[in-house]
């Protein structure tokens, strides 16, 4: 059975940083590697996803002394000057395989830091990078206070990729446009809805370091939500939660389709998740559920915004 026949197999790779940069890019790999060796029974992935910040500390005040450049979209990764996205290149080359290569700081121009996502397609090649949008300043009575803006810059643009041409090389009769978010930007419905009513996405991906305050709040809440309310696919990378101390990550990576089912959860800790998209469901749900078409444009509207692919 060829790959168009069937779902877009895709697995999401929770795994937990520390404060060693190569020892972080080791454990990645092995990861990574691990993902392109399913388990019987199971099938190769065609996508593969990392968490948010996972080649560093997630603490403000660390960013900077992590952050790497990061060039632009169409710049080959494998000997680029980032050495976190250029292990993943290398890796993606190998395979063949697409990356949603999580985010990572990045050392950007005038001293700016932002909090940055990559796509990575199957010869290491940079085809898209999302900057944070909405940066997690929040102070929660008796849970956590966090104040990203304190050392990082937001993006300016939303960061889609369009499926035409099948860049990220799935092998899917239709390819899925692609909407990059991270984290903090999923609480935002209007961000997700610009991407699926006016760029045709059929799936969002949120590299997401949700934590034990938010996370048992919202973390399922939010990302179904946001499946039902675009009727996509949407795939949810946390990073693992440490064993000591640090960022106390809530972990349990999610996939969860278009009618807002969860058809793949992760645990607490380092994990392999795998799935398999069944992208037919995008369809079906927004002719059963014909939300797209029957938005009241007299009454209220989404206002664009720049975008980036």
């Amino acid at each position: 059975m060829s790959v168009a026949d069937m779902g877009l197999p895709v697995a999401l790779v929770q795994l937990c940083a520390t404060e060693d940069a190569e020892l972080n890019r080791r454990h990645a790999e092995v990861w990574l590697e691990r993902a392109m060796q399913p388990a019987p029974g199971r099938v190769k992935p065609r996508l593969v996803m990392l968490p948010e910040v996972w080649n560093a500390p997630y603490a403000a005040d660390r960013f900077e002394a992590y952050a790497e450049p990061i060039p632009q979209p169409g710049a080959s990764l494998v000997e680029g000057p980032s050495p976190s996205l250029a292990l993943v290149a290398r890796i993606a080359r190998r395979h063949g395989v697409a990356v949603i290569a999580g985010s990572i700081p990045e050392q950007g121009s005038h001293g700016r830091i932002y909090n940055t996502a990559t796509l990575i397609d199957p010869q290491g090649v940079l085809l898209a990078k999302h900057r944070k949008l909405h940066l997690f300043d929040v102070d929660v009575p008796g849970g956590i206070c966090f104040r990203e803006s304190d050392s990082l810059t937001a993006g300016h643009a939303l960061t889609v990729l369009s499926g035409s041409g099948d860049p990220l090389c799935t092998g899917v009769e239709e390819p899925p446009a692609l909407g990059l978010l991270i984290c903090y930007d999923i609480r935002f419905p209007e961000l997700a809805l610009l991407m699926q009513q006016r760029h045709g996405c059929s799936l969002l991906a949120v590299p997401a370091a949700f934590n034990t305050t938010t996370g048992p709040r919202h973390w399922h809440l939010v990302m179904r939500a946001r499946a039902v309310d675009t009727q996509c696919f949407v795939m949810a990378c946390s990073s693992a939660r440490p064993a000591g101390d640090g960022y106390p990550s809530y972990g349990h990576s999610l996939v969860v389709d278009p009618w807002g089912t969860v058809i793949a959860e992760a645990g607490e800790g380092e994990q392999l998740l795998d799935a398999e998209l069944d992208l037919s469901q995008v369809g079906l749900a927004r002719r059963a559920i014909p939300t797209s078409h029957q938005r009241r444009g007299d009454v209220y509207r989404l206002s664009e915004m720049k975008l980036t692919s």
